[in-house]
């Protein structure tokens, strides 16, 4: 939070403060906000009376704090005015939600309703400050979160082998540029990565995105299971009749920590969790969309793309179809399958069903039993591509030789 928070316009006689107001309607709050306020050196017009009802007479449209604190304990309309207020602040500023009720419940409907954080009363300066921080370092690490690269996976149609190029992209990241990378398995009922490459999946992974407000290094370090030096891997076999709920804000506070340790993101997102995760797609350097070359691949890759222009996507969509092969039945040529795109493909895979079948019984990845295939040879330049690896120049013949070609031109001398 920024020293002296500036004002953005008066309103009924006191300032609206640009960094965070907080709208309680009890005098312990009251008092707890202002000594948080004083610590945090923000002006004394950042505590107010009169909890979201306040809130909502206050805020207009454009003209919102970073973060407001609204309390809901005398609301008649809890769920209807934080509704109403999200949408007064904007998406691009937070909510923190004060109330009575302790209970998991209660909590994760305010998450699903878009508030970032629920606190219980009665309010302490160490929990209120704790919970204002905290916003301000997830904000700092979804801005720093590019200085890791964040690449994200989609299977147009399942059976495709995104799952599988996503694990060994992550690997040749890792074991051979040398990049620390970090691969996210969000198929939490049936995902495959930690499978592929005969690790443990880790605990934690489900209460970090359940509970992001616990989400910091010591929490991510016991969820995320090394494999080597550089790589490690998040990923988890939840019980397939329960469901988890993986919201947006969660998987944004998520990578946003990640990124903070680790150069490399790669994200292994499932095709059905397209329709919840836009910000991640619009914040993604790089999604890679992997098909077969089918006619229903030509299809979904057109309709995903089509989609996903209108999230002003920031990075760029590498096309790729997978298990290319003569014996793949259902098979159009890529020439067809390139003019039903309007445009080449980036990456074609070929099928090599014998290697893929004894890395998958070995639990390797495909660098380790098979580094000089042709699947290895094409993977290599599209994690290049994605990384920005620039591989160090082989030394040549006259480099090797200590003088290099001044030896061979002064030979002649005596």
């Amino acid at each position: 939070m920024g020293k002296t928070a500036s004002n953005l316009s008066t309103l009924f006689g006191t300032q609206i403060c640009a960094d965070f107001m907080a709208f309680v309607d009890d005098e312990q709050s009251l008092t707890v906000s202002r000594e948080v306020c004083s610590a945090l050196d923000l002006s004394n017009d950042a505590t107010q009376d009169g909890g979201i009802t306040a809130a909502l007479n206050r805020i207009e449209p454009g003209n919102s704090p970073k973060v407001v604190l609204a309390d809901i304990s005398s609301s008649t309309d809890p769920d209807g005015e934080i509704t109403r207020l999200i949408r007064k602040i904007g998406p691009h500023n937070t909510l923190i939600i004060v109330g009575d009720s302790n209970d998991v419940g209660e909590f994760r409907k305010m998450i699903a309703l878009g508030a970032k954080d629920y606190l219980v009363k009665p309010l302490t300066v160490e929990v209120l400050k704790d919970a204002v921080e905290n916003i301000d370092r997830q904000s700092q690490a979804l801005q720093t979160a590019q200085s890791g690269r964040l690449t994200v996976l989609v299977g147009v149609r399942g059976g495709v082998g995104a799952t599988t190029i996503a694990t060994n992209l992550a690997w040749i990241m890792a074991n051979e540029e040398k990049l620390s990378t970090a691969l996210l398995d969000l198929d939490l009922h049936f995902g495959t990565t930690t499978l592929s490459l005969d690790i443990e999946t880790g605990g934690g992974f489900r209460e970090a995105l359940e509970n992001p407000h616990r989400l910091d290094k010591l929490f991510l370090d016991s969820a995320l299971v090394k494999d080597g030096d550089y790589l490690a891997v998040l990923g988890t076999e939840e019980p397939i009749d329960e469901l988890v709920d993986i919201s947006e804000e969660s998987i944004d506070a998520l990578i946003g920590e990640i990124s903070q340790d680790y150069n490399q993101v790669i994200v292994d997102l499932p095709r059905h969790l397209l329709p919840t995760q836009g910000a991640l797609l619009a914040s993604a350097d790089t999604v890679i969309l992997v098909s077969d070359q089918s006619l229903a691949g030509i299809r979904d890759i057109n309709r995903i793309t089509q989609a996903m222009t209108s999230l002003s996507t920031k990075g760029r969509i590498i096309k790729l179809i997978s298990r290319v092969g003569v014996d793949r039945t259902a098979q159009v040529s890529k020439a067809d399958f390139e003019r039903g795109l309007n445009e080449k493909v980036d990456y074609v895979i070929p099928e090599d069903s014998k290697t893929l079948t004894v890395c998958a019984n070995a639990g390797k990845a495909i660098g380790e039993i098979a580094a000089k295939s042709a699947i290895v040879k094409i993977m290599r330049a599209l994690s290049a591509d994605v990384s920005g690896y620039i591989p160090p120049k082989k030394k040549g013949l006259f480099t090797m030789v200590q003088g290099g070609k001044k030896k061979k031109d002064g030979s002649h001398k005596r």
